[in-house]
């Protein structure tokens, strides 16, 4: 399992890896493929300290947990009792022989899932093209290629079809994208991520979203 600590705005000491390391550690007892592991941890004014998990599990939603308190000892505790509960449904729901895809999510613990998703079109399409595919499907928007390889998103409107701009912040990692759309309101982002691959972020409901 690959893991990266960030502090951000915040440095983080030597006793705070081996807290963050040794929570990441105990995440393996459920013997699922977690694929990698990150958490950010930031400062807050108002709830002393920001600490977020995102846990790729093979095969699996991508699980996002966020956890405030005035302690960051505390804060990685309870979001890893919370990231626990999840896998060990995940873990339950391999040991009773069942094959379908779940979401798990519970709105009332603020966990979030992001399910990775793939272009129903790879061939590549001209902008008037792809309003046509649109009008003639059901969808609210679009994620296609156009000739020079390039991502690009189509909305339905109430009266037309637009194009989605790239947000205009800079290179976002995911964690910071999903937290910008939740802040913003929005139900479709489009950024940079940081190895300057354009993606797609699509609010699904309020704690689960797909990424392209």
């Amino acid at each position: 399992m690959n893991t990266s600590l960030v502090g951000r705005q915040l440095e983080l000491t030597d006793a705070m890896k081996a807290h963050i390391e040794s929570a990441i550690e105990s995440l393996k007892k459920y013997n699922l493929d977690i694929i990698s592991t990150r958490v950010v941890v930031s400062p807050d004014e108002k709830k002393g300290v920001v600490v977020e998990f995102s846990i790729n599990v093979a095969q699996k939603n991508t699980i996002v947990i966020k956890q405030e308190d005035k302690d960051m000892y505390a804060a990685v505790d309870l979001a890893v009792e919370r990231a626990k509960k999840v896998l060990r449904r995940y873990h339950d729901k391999i040991t009773d022989h069942s094959q379908a895809k779940e979401t798990i999510v519970e709105e009332s613990e603020n966990i979030d899932e992001i399910i990775p998703m793939e272009l129903e079109l790879y061939k590549p399409l001209a902008h008037e093209d792809a309003v046509e595919v649109l009008k003639d499907s059901k969808k609210d928007f679009l994620v296609y290629l156009d000739y020079e390889d390039n991502v690009k998103v189509l909305i339905r409107n109430k009266d037309d079809i637009s194009k989605v701009e790239v947000e205009a912040d800079g290179k976002l990692s995911i964690e910071d994208a999903l937290e910008k759309i939740k802040l913003d309101g929005k139900n479709l982002m489009v950024f940079v991520d940081e190895s300057d691959k354009t993606r797609v972020l699509h609010r699904v409901s309020s704690n689960l979203f797909s990424l392209y």
